[in-house]
């Protein structure tokens, strides 16, 4: 990790404490293959951010979650994530469509290729979701009700709920935070599990988007059964023995070429 940015490194370290619970500083320079002032600056930054405590030569986390802020999420993994998004948009046809579109830093990809669209009306619960489509002034954009998560700047809660129910979508996509032939699709929030099954529920096509770290992997609050998605966009880092479990069950795997030169982030399980 020799040219990593800053968010890079600070996902790496929050990771690193969702294994264990103190880090000791005089170890992170080789961990991160950076000087140790580049460190210190780093823990400066996570420490005014809040994501950490420092004391004696140690580090902490702030909160113990195996989640990382979406802030965060988006250095890891972008250029599967921008081929997924950009496979993901494709799939849906060029006529007027209503569309569910989550919050995510994979959906944010979607977005983005979605976002010249005219003949589209999407209806999101991500603020961030939200701004990327806008930006073309293209696309008519719904936002939800609700309370703002703050980890993953997405609103939660009865009134996103209600907003979803009083629409029938063509198409669903959502991104979520693992993906197993027995357990489903599962999320880290239980409220945005619960918003992402009701964008799935509500749709007539349902497609998920996960980079191939997703895969294998289960959390605790359940999105959706298997069964439930036609399809799901990936990228070719994805381990050929879980994809073709998956496609065992039925269900559709389509997956994005990477360039051998991109190295994919993986987090172990929690």
């Amino acid at each position: 990790m020799n040219e990593t940015t800053r968010d890079t490194r600070i996902s790496t370290i929050l990771t690193l404490l969702t294994q264990r619970a103190e880090l000791q500083v005089r170890l992170l320079p080789a961990v991160l293959g950076v000087s140790g002032p580049t460190v210190r600056r780093d823990l400066a930054a996570m420490e005014e951010r809040g994501l950490i405590r420092r004391s004696y030569g140690r580090i902490a986390a702030a909160r113990r979650s195996p989640e990382l802020p979406v802030s965060l999420r988006r250095s890891q993994n972008t250029e599967a994530k921008r081929r997924i998004g950009a496979l993901a948009s494709s799939l849906v046809p060029s006529r007027p469509l209503t569309l569910a579109l989550s919050g995510g830093s994979t959906a944010g990809f979607v977005a983005r290729s979605l976002a010249g669209r005219s003949d589209l009306t999407v209806v999101t619960n991500g603020l961030d979701t939200a701004t990327v489509l806008t930006e073309r002034q293209a696309a008519k954009v719904v936002v939800t009700g609700g309370t703002v998560r703050p980890l993953s700047n997405d609103l939660v809660g009865r009134p996103a709920e209600r907003t979803l129910r009083s629409y029938r979508f063509d198409y669903a996509i959502v991104g979520v935070d693992g993906i197993s032939p027995a357990a489903g699709f599962t999320q880290y929030s239980s409220d945005g599990a619960e918003i992402d099954r009701v964008m799935l529920e509500q749709a007539t096509r349902r497609i998920v988007v996960a980079d191939s770290s997703k895969l294998g992997q289960v959390h605790r609050a359940k999105v959706a059964d298997i069964d439930s998605v036609h399809t799901v966009v990936t990228d070719s880092y994805a381990n050929t023995d879980m994809v073709a479990k998956l496609r065992g069950t039925g269900l559709d795997m389509v997956l994005v070429a990477i360039p051998s030169s991109v190295r994919p982030h993986r987090r172990r399980s929690s």
